[in-house]
């Protein structure tokens, strides 16, 4: 999860340059990926769900994907995908589990 969190933070600071994007990326981050964490704990099933967050100014727009997954020890939460002003990242399964 870390890896996915520095993968948005490494657009946010593109879009906003290196103080400004720490500083915003510190804060809106762990906002999204903790809501996106309760859609799919909310989920009623296995499918596919996305959710879409925006920054304020409307210069950051994160698309998050991901679904509920069934593993031995209960159910899993996994983002599947991420987009961050129209570039999908590249995620790998380490990326995934919330």
């Amino acid at each position: 999860m870390e890896e996915l969190r520095r993968l948005i933070l490494h657009e946010v600071v593109r879009t906003y340059g290196p103080i400004q994007g720490q500083s915003i990326g510190a804060i809106i981050i762990p906002a999204f990926i903790g809501d996106f964490k309760k859609v799919l704990d909310d989920a009623d099933t296995f499918d596919e769900v996305s959710e879409e967050y925006m920054t304020e100014d409307k210069k950051v727009h994160l698309i998050l994907e991901g679904h509920r997954k069934l593993g031995r020890k209960g159910v899993k939460l996994e983002i599947t995908g991420a987009v961050i002003n129209d570039t999908r990242l590249h995620l790998t399964e380490e990326h995934c589990y919330v």
